[in-house]
Formats: C-alpha cells, sequence, structure tokens
C-alpha cells in the first residue's frame, strides 16, 4: 500500500469504504468522458496518506477503472489545499445523474468561480469544454444560479433546471423594457405615479384618438360588451343588474377604436387580454390579425358556482364558462406560465350585471403583469381588473367607463385600497 513521491499510486490499493460505495456509480461513464476529453486527470482522487482510504471521488476512481487505468493520481487530504479539494468535489458531482438540477447548475458555478482563482483568464468557453457542455448552456446555467443566489421566487420554484432557464430568458428579455422605463422616468417624460382616481369617466371611442401623454401601456385589459344581446336575453337580469348596451355595433366600434389607435396608446412590446364570446371567435381573430398576435387557444373562467345568462331558458344549457383571447405585439415574453382555464365563482352585484372576480383575473395576470407594467382598460366597469393588476404591484393602471356611477365606485374601491395599504 506504499505510493511513491509524486502523489501517484496503484489504483487496486487504494479502499472505499462502505459507505462510499453505491450499488451503481450512474456517473462513471460521464466521469470517464470528461477526462478523455482533457487527456489527464485534471482533479484527482483524495486519499489519506495512512491506508490510501477514499475521501474523495468515488465516482472518478469508478471512471478511471472502467477505461483500464492501473495507476492514478491522487492528493493526500494533509497536503491539499482547501479550495482545490473543494474543486475536486464539485467536477465529480456536477456530472453525478441523481443531483438535483440546482445542485448540479451551482456546483457548475462554483467550479467557475474557483478555478478563475487560480486562472483568471479560465472563460465561459473553457468552462463549457471543461464540462462538455453547450457555450450557450453555460451562459444560461451560470445566469439561472445568480438568479437562484438573489432569490428569485420563481427560479426557487422551478421544477426543473430547464423550467429555471426560461425564466431567467424571460426575465432578461424584459430587462430592457424596464431599464427603458426608467430612463424615461428620470427624463420626466412618462408619470411614475398612480393617479388617486385612475378611472375616467370617459367613452373610450372618443379618447383614444386625442390620447397624446408620452406614458404608453404594456398591457390592455379589453372587456367590451359581447355583441350578442346580453341586455336583453330573459333570463340574464340584465335590467336590474346594471344592464349595457351589448349589440354587435357597439362591439366592434370598440375593436375598429382598438386597432386603429394601437401605435397611439400602445408600447410595441405589449400584452393582450381580450374577452370575447364564442360567437365571434373566428371574426375577432380575423379582424385584429396583423395587429395583435392573438394566441387561438383561449384563457377560460369557469364559473364554479353555475351563475351564467342563460341566453334561451326553452333551448339552453347554460353558458358557464367565459373566454379572453391572450396575445402581444412584438415578441414579449411573459413572466411565467399559469394553466390557461380558472374556475372561481361569479359575482353577482346589483349595479353591474358583469363582474369579473378579482382572483380569477389575478391568476391569470400573473403570467405577465408586474411592477414593470403600465396597463389600460378601455371598459373598466368595477375596476376588478385595474385592481386584480395593482395587486401585482403593476406601476400605471388607468381605466375609461362611461357609467358615472360605475367610474366613482371604482375610484372609491381603488382609494380604499390605498387606504388600506398605509
Amino acid at each position: 500500500m506504499a505510493h511513491d513521491d509524486y502523489g501517484t499510486v496503484e489504483i487496486d490499493s487504494i479502499f472505499v469504504p462502505p459507505d462510499r460505495q453505491r450499488s451503481v456509480l450512474e456517473g462513471a461513464s460521464e466521469i470517464a468522458g470528461s477526462i478523455r476529453r482533457v487527456d489527464i486527470l485534471l482533479q484527482p482522487i483524495v486519499v489519506t496518506r495512512d491506508g490510501l482510504v477514499l475521501v474523495c471521488g468515488a465516482t472518478r476512481l469508478a471512471g478511471c477503472k472502467s477505461m483500464g487505468w492501473t495507476r492514478i493520481d491522487v492528493h493526500f487530504t494533509d497536503e491539499t489545499d482547501p479550495h482545490k479539494l473543494k474543486l475536486m468535489e464539485l467536477e465529480e458531482n456536477t456530472v453525478r445523474k441523481p443531483l438535483k438540477w440546482e445542485d448540479k447548475y451551482r456546483g457548475i458555478a462554483e467550479i467557475y468561480r474557483i478555478t478563475r482563482i487560480y486562472n483568471p483568464e479560465f472563460s465561459r468557453a473553457d468552462l463549457a469544454k471543461f464540462t462538455g457542455y453547450d457555450p450557450s448552456l453555460i451562459t444560461n446555467i451560470l445566469d439561472t444560479v445568480e438568479a437562484w443566489d438573489n432569490g428569485h421566487p420563481l427560479v426557487r420554484g422551478a421544477q426543473t433546471g430547464t423550467a429555471a432557464i426560461n425564466i431567467v430568458k424571460r426575465l432578461k428579455s424584459r430587462q430592457a423594457d424596464d431599464e427603458r422605463y426608467e430612463y424615461l422616468l428620470a427624463k420626466g417624460i412618462i408619470k411614475p405615479e398612480r393617479s388617486p382616481d385612475p378611472v375616467l369617466n370617459r367613452n373610450f371611442n372618443e379618447w383614444a384618438p386625442t390620447y397624446e401623454e408620452p406614458t404608453k401601456f404594456n398591457f390592455v385589459h379589453c372587456d367590451f360588451p359581447y355583441g350578442i344581446g346580453a341586455d336583453e336575453f330573459p333570463q340574464g337580469g340584465a335590467k336590474t343588474h346594471g344592464g349595457y348596451e351589448d349589440d354587435p355595433e357597439t362591439y366592434w366600434k370598440l375593436c375598429k377604436t382598438l386597432r386603429d389607435n394601437l401605435d397611439r396608446l400602445t408600447e410595441p412590446s405589449c400584452h393582450f387580454m381580450f374577452w370575447f364570446s364564442m360567437h365571434n371567435y373566428h371574426d375577432t381573430l380575423e379582424f385584429f390579425k396583423g395587429h395583435i398576435k392573438f394566441d387561438p387557444f383561449p384563457l377560460v373562467w369557469h364559473k364554479t358556482n353555475n351563475a351564467s345568462i342563460l341566453p334561451d331558458s326553452n333551448r339552453g344549457p347554460r353558458r358557464v364558462y367565459e373566454t379572453a383571447f391572450f396575445g402581444s405585439r412584438g415578441d414579449r415574453k411573459i413572466i411565467h406560465a399559469v394553466p390557461n382555464a380558472k374556475g372561481e365563482p361569479a359575482i353577482r352585484d346589483e349595479d353591474h350585471m358583469s363582474i369579473k372576480p378579482e382572483p380569477m383575473l389575478k391568476h391569470f395576470f400573473e403570467m405577465f403583469v408586474n411592477y414593470q407594467t403600465r396597463m389600460l382598460d378601455p371598459t373598466a366597469g368595477s375596476g376588478a381588473a385595474l385592481r386584480a393588476a395593482m395587486s401585482l404591484d403593476a406601476r400605471y393602471v388607468l381605466g375609461l367607463e362611461t357609467n358615472k356611477d360605475w367610474c366613482e365606485r371604482a375610484n372609491r374601491e381603488i382609494q380604499s385600497i390605498g387606504k388600506a395599504a398605509e
């Protein structure tokens, strides 16, 4: 069991304690490949000087044995720099399959950090060669670890490494938008504050063509009347629940105003959530084609209390869900994905016959609303969508409502949120 002065020993002389042995060393072939790529064992195993007891490198030892090696370089525990000892352990662990993605990624980042202590010129490209990963993946891994170390909740909650990387990519794509906002804010070009009364008693068809404010919106929430005559449904209760004009002419006029004023109202990169009736599914997609890219698979709100408008009580059935298109201008990324269906009970209200529940709206908004959001709601109604966005830290919200009573109610409820926060 003797060893020579150069730290090279017979491979069969190394004693592997039973608690270091695994029935299947799944990483042995990956370790062997790593060694072959650089032709030498860059990070020798670690053994005690007395007895050559393995301390670090079980998988590496197995990989070398699988290649037919008879002798192997070792480091002794009493002469190993602590940083180097850590580096040896990390390189082996990052190719061991059972590791969780976060441990593997953080191990790769730690290899990069420690190696640069000894070789400041060691680059990300060198790390890619060393680990056998694609250089672009190495960049994504290091960015993801940085987000993890900063405590980003979405990254820390990701189930897989791929999911975490995609979250970080989306965050980076939004960074340019945030930097632009900060620049315009510093120059006084846009308004940073929320208005105490963010809902204006205005008609969108008249207001939009005259909008000249420097602040443009990067999220538009549309809950136009569907144009299906809901105000006349015999079982809908429209006459006693704040009925509004719901004829096709009203719907398509609002759609045209939105389409014709997109450049005036919105940023080149902008999200849209657009409630619609399935009666108008194809026509609405076609109407906005080339202007807004809508996903043909809609978001679905299931009314779990089965409350609904019944178009014809003799021919039914009740419609217990509503649909919304989700879309964008430009290649605007989401924050993170959410299920495209959400169950929440419908709200019955004596003042308004169609109030969307805030928990449902917040569920979908979590996909794309945060502190960077500047939101417009052209038909704000009770202001539920604005309140849902504010609960997700939207910086600037603005709504329009033609009904004076609803407008005042929406502003009162928004003001009560501000007072509660104080």
